[in-house]
């Protein structure tokens, strides 16, 4: 199967990419100009929001099937940047549907959306037919991003279907996420060329961290396996207080620096939603494999080495 996936270069998509290859399938993409994509994966450099580009990977590719990944993924961008974030995560997904509608109609599309849409409730766990209550700007598209898609699938018979993932993390994710940015502090401070304290926002939130390549497998899975029409959830189903998390990453540093805690990355303590995955499970036998210790593990690898490269001490977030 060619896979065409938008977003091929960020930290989702080349996890991606490196599944479909090491699973026979073959993975094509689209980047923004100036990203770099994974080895080997042939792109067309554009953004979702531009009609011209989605037409020409789709003619270029003539993909079996999509991925669509590319969006803002930070909340706090979104907040900063609204408009943007609609931009990009409903028009570009409503533009890319449109484009496959018309030029590729039995083309396979796989939206990705989040847990983010049923916002920071208590209660569960859900299944995917829970209310959605998106409370921030990314939610807010995400939601109608994910709608839109099911409806093209209802309206137009589209070979279309949603997943929904809880919080994924690993190797390669962007400082501008919290585990990634308390290990870049961490082994900055541990190799020397950084100083405590470490800058956090609040960690007594929790969360259902699921690692990325579990994460990745279940995209090919619904891929190859799932129903049109139909959202699926993917989620690790434990939830960790960040604080623990943080504890752990320490024990690997072999070193536990002070906390700052800066308001502007300060936001009161939350729960990520507990999701309800029967349906995955039922339809493409995914399960969730890979420990968070063996995670974190990585996170912190990944951190030391991109210290060793210069790459900075990370940030608050």
């Amino acid at each position: 199967m060619k896979v065409w996936i938008t977003g091929v270069a960020g930290f989702v998509g080349r996890h991606l990419s490196a599944e479909l290859a090491a699973r026979g399938h073959e993975p094509v993409g689209l980047c923004l100009p100036g990203e770099r994509p994974p080895p080997a994966v042939a792109v067309v450099e554009g953004s979702v929001t531009d009609p011209a580009a989605l037409e020409a990977g789709l003619r270029r590719f003539e993909p079996d099937a999509v991925v669509h990944l590319a969006g803002i993924a930070s909340v706090p961008r979104s907040w900063q940047r609204p408009v943007e974030a609609f931009d990009v995560n409903l028009t570009g997904t409503i533009r890319l549907l449109e484009a496959v509608r018309i030029l590729r109609p039995r083309t396979r599309v796989l939206l990705v959306s989040s847990s983010h849409i049923y916002g920071a409730v208590g209660d569960g766990p859900l299944d995917e037919d829970a209310p959605h209550r998106p409370t921030t700007p990314y939610a807010i598209a995400k939601a109608a991003a994910d709608q839109a898609t099911l409806a093209f699938a209802a309206r137009f018979g589209m070979d279309a279907l949603v997943a929904r993932p809880g919080n994924h993390v690993g190797p390669g994710q962007s400082a501008d996420f919290v585990l990634a940015s308390l290990a870049l502090q961490l082994a900055a401070i541990a190799k020397g060329v950084g100083r405590p304290p470490v800058r956090a926002g609040n960690l007594e939130s929790r969360r259902d961290f699921m690692d990325v390549r579990d994460t990745v497998r279940g995209y090919r899975l619904l891929l190859e396996r799932g129903r049109a029409g139909r959202a699926y959830h993917l989620a690790a189903g434990r939830q960790y207080r960040i604080s623990e998390l943080w504890d752990s990453l320490c024990d690997m540093a072999g070193l536990r620096p002070d906390l700052e805690v800066l308001a502007d990355a300060w936001r009161p303590a939350d729960q990520s939603p507990v999701l309800r995955c029967d349906r995955i499970y039922e339809d493409t036998g995914w399960r969730p494999e890979i420990p968070i210790e063996v995670t974190l593990r990585d996170i912190y690898r990944d951190a030391s080495a991109r210290v060793d490269d210069g790459v900075g001490e990370g940030r608050a977030i």
